[in-house]
């Protein structure tokens, strides 16, 4: 790359560069024959297109102490943006420095378009051994709004199926805090994946759930079953019991039945009709 553009390059060179095990690996080589400059770190600006993905504090605060005690020694790799700079890739590292309150850091600066950023983002999360989903998610929504990325192409370049691709894709639907909770950490991407269909009111209630009686991804798939709008052929367990009960949800475990209510006035209006019966 070394300050090049690759604007002029087809589909599928891109396609068959980014497609590959450890580009991200091979561009640092790269990068290690290049002299990085030493760049204020006031004037890099995060990446704009996964800035939405939230960094673990405790990660934040270990890169930073590392960087405190013995420097930064990789650079970040930046592009021009202005009179600032865009990160593009050293997220982590970026956010350490801030952390140990760098001054400057090193930086190489490339000279790439948007399309090739994202790629180079694609292929660093997708070789990461604790990528995040919700920053794959978000590359894959811009590749494919804005330079018409088919579904098939996506999973080529992350080597992944395409209902895998689908599936990251619809986290995009669920709502911004619970995209947080999933960017973070809190909330895993098989919770994501069982509760995607639900609607908003719905999806706000199972997460609560989740928490409160730290379901399993398996538990959550059976709640949010019990949502569905299109009625089962017959009436099963939880369908009785939320009815009789007027209960918002029913969770059936083997030796355990769990109602929950929307709101606290419910609940005591069931404990009463239960000790009248």
């Amino acid at each position: 790359m070394r300050n090049k553009s690759k604007l002029n390059d087809s589909l599928a060179e891109l396609i068959k560069k980014f497609s590959k095990n450890d580009v991200i690996a091979e561009m640092e080589k790269e990068y290690q024959s290049v002299a990085a400059k030493n760049i204020p770190l006031a004037l890099i600006d995060d990446n704009s297109f996964v800035k939405r993905v939230e960094i673990p504090p405790e990660v934040v605060d270990r890169i930073g102490k590392s960087i405190s005690e013995k420097g930064l020694f990789n650079p970040l790799v930046v592009r021009p943006s202005g009179s600032h700079y865009e990160l593009i890739l050293g997220r982590k590292r970026y956010f350490g420095a801030k952390k140990a309150q760098l001054r400057e850091v090193p930086a190489v600066i490339a000279e790439v378009s948007d399309e090739e950023t994202l790629l180079m983002l694609l292929a660093d999360t997708r070789d990461q051994r604790e990528g995040n989903v919700v920053e794959m998610a978000l590359v894959y929504g811009e590749l494919a709004k804005r330079f018409d990325y088919s579904q098939s192409t996506l999973a080529n370049l992350s080597h992944q199926s395409r209902s895998q691709v689908t599936n990251t894709m619809r986290i995009l639907s669920l709502p911004d805090n619970v995209i947080a909770e999933i960017s973070s950490g809190k909330l895993s991407y098989g919770h994501a994946k069982a509760i995607a269909s639900l609607s908003d009111e719905e999806i706000e209630e199972v997460v609560r759930l989740i928490h409160e009686e730290a379901l399993s991804v398996r538990q959550t798939e059976a709640l949010a079953k019990s949502y569905s709008s299109v009625p089962p052929a017959a009436p099963t367990e939880a369908d009785f019991l939320k009815k009789e009960f007027a209960a918002s949800s029913v969770l059936i475990r083997k030796t355990s039945v769990t109602l929950s209510f929307k709101s606290e006035d419910e609940k005591n209006a069931f404990v009463k009709k239960a000790i009248r019966q």
